[in-house]
């Protein structure tokens, strides 16, 4: 695939976008597993690189722990890929400190 689709500008419809280039949807069909993989990565480098310092980080710490969580879990976001789930728990730590939940009490 010689063009990629514009990222989503957030990371709800990105985590689609990726379950429908995983399943093979419409478009996507058509794509090998290579073309699928080299996809979700220029993808996920366009979402990190143009939204992610935009991603709504809850400033309640109570909802921040929540949400931290369930990315951790891949319960929330369970398509993108790992290092995006990564950034985006990094971005968490930007505004709540570093460690994690277990350690933003503290700070």
């Amino acid at each position: 695939m010689n063009h990629y689709p514009e990222p989503p500008s957030n990371a709800q419809q990105l985590d689609l976008l990726m379950q429908q280039i995983d399943s093979g949807d419409g478009c996507f069909a058509a794509l090998s597993d290579e073309q699928r993989a080299q996809l979700k990565t220029g993808l996920s480098e366009e979402w990190i690189a143009a939204y992610l310092d935009k991603y709504p980080v809850p400033a309640v710490l109570a909802a921040a722990t929540s949400e931290y969580r369930a990315i951790e879990a891949g319960i929330r976001y369970p398509h993108l890929p790992e290092n995006v789930r990564e950034d985006i728990l990094l971005e968490f730590n930007e505004h709540h400190g570093e460690g994690g939940p277990d350690h933003w009490s503290t700070t």
